[in-house]
């Protein structure tokens, strides 16, 4: 009975936060069965998994990703603070091997790895041809972790208080700009300053500028 409680919580908590757009792909049911038990604050990668898939859906004008592509973004952003278990200050490089060692059934080695790296970059260090796994991606699997990490770091910088505050993102772009808009349920100056400070991969990849911005038109602090 208590089996079936947690899964009825689960599945709410799915629906709430993806607008019963939920993947029920078993390798993503296992990244968020993953999470819920063994991250530390599960409601923080919920968000930014929420986040994450938002800006991938809303920008798919210029990365022209597809659905599978998707998927890997939503697993990396379930599991993207796992290694906070074993060393906080180097939780991204855990959360990369924690990864690989787990069972993710329904994704290949390949996807696995791609899953793994786009984690490790959620935070600090950007790619770089020396990184462990990561060097020994194809091109092409290179430059997809690019642009999911790159999409990934936003959605992390968005909820740096952790607490949740932006509830919707409306992206519009002109020329080479791209305009990032985050409606809060309370004004949060430090999360719009977390998602500004973690542009730089995104704006990189797309060469792009972004401008973080809050409903009412203020520009997040700068970085």
């Amino acid at each position: 009975m208590l089996a079936a409680f947690k899964k009825g919580i689960q599945t709410t908590m799915d629906i709430i936060l993806f607008g019963e757009r939920t993947d029920t792909h078993p390798g993503v049911i296992a990244a968020r069965e993953l999470a819920q038990r063994e991250d530390q604050d599960p409601p923080h990668v919920y968000q930014v998994t929420k986040l994450a898939l938002e800006l991938f859906d809303t920008t798919r004008y210029l990365h022209k990703l597809g659905p599978s592509d998707r998927r890997l973004l939503e697993a990396a952003a379930l599991l993207h603070d796992l290694g906070i278990n074993r060393d906080m200050a180097t939780h991204h490089k855990h959360s990369r091997d924690m990864i690989l060692e787990a069972e993710l059934p329904g994704f290949s080695q390949r996807e696995q790895r791609i899953i793994a790296c786009v984690a490790r970059y959620h935070r600090k260090a950007h790619p770089k041809p020396s990184h462990r796994i990561y060097t020994e991606l194809r091109h092409k699997d290179k430059v997809l972790v690019c642009q999911l990490a790159g999409i990934l770091r936003i959605a992390d910088g968005l909820d740096r208080t952790h607490a949740a505050t932006a509830q919707r993102l409306a992206v519009t772009h002109k020329d080479n700009r791209v305009t990032i808009t985050v409606t809060q349920t309370t004004e949060n100056e430090t999360d719009l300053w977390g998602g500004n400070r973690k542009r730089g991969l995104f704006e990189q990849l797309f060469e792009v500028k972004v401008t973080i911005l809050s409903h009412n038109g203020k520009r997040a602090p700068a970085a």
